[in-house]
């Protein structure tokens, strides 16, 4: 059976990496990078910025509508962006009725790593929305669980890590509980 694998973590956590990588170890897997969405409006606001707020529930629909979409077609989606705990109610309401397994993998890095990681990328310049999504991922509440840290391992190391925690359920997001939870 296909799954949805959520693979989340502020900037420089190294969610493209590996989710292109566990794609590329399924016989039908699929990257969705949620980056490329973010481009389609016309006026786009930055995702940061809090008049985003309806653009990026717009954008959390269609992903979880299109990792469906791929799923029901036996495709092993990878949907690697940001997927705070605070969207997970939303995402969860949307994937529920396909009756797809879902995980939810948080990445996590030591702020100064991940600095680093997207400085080499696109300068410094991002430095702000790094920190802003650090603090936001600070806490993760019911998903604490379901992190793995990447500083110091190699993207072997880390999808070997991934794989055999997958095994034992640790990502495992029950939607009915995400979605009561988001109705408190």
């Amino acid at each position: 059976m296909s799954s949805i694998v959520i693979v989340t973590g502020a900037p420089g956590t190294s969610k493209t990496t590996l989710a292109v990588h566990l794609a590329k170890s399924r016989e039908r897997g699929l990257h969705i990078p949620a980056d490329i969405f973010f481009t389609f409006p016309a006026h786009p606001i930055s995702p940061y910025a809090v008049a985003a707020h309806a653009q990026n529930t717009d954008i959390m629909v269609a992903l979880a509508q299109t990792a469906v979409t791929f799923a029901a077609r036996n495709y092993d989606v990878f949907l690697d962006g940001i997927f705070g705990p605070w969207f997970l109610p939303l995402v969860a309401s949307e994937l529920r009725p396909s009756g797809i397994p879902v995980e939810y993998l948080v990445l996590q890095a030591p702020l100064e790593e991940a600095l680093e990681r997207v400085r080499r990328r696109c300068g410094d310049g991002k430095d702000h929305i790094v920190r802003q999504m650090h603090v936001a991922f600070a806490d993760l509440g019911p998903y604490a669980n379901h992190t793995i840290d990447t500083s110091n391992r190699t993207t072997d190391e880390l999808a070997q890590e991934f794989v055999r925690r997958r095994i034992e359920g640790a990502f495992a997001l029950d939607l009915e509980r995400t979605i009561a939870n988001g109705a408190a």
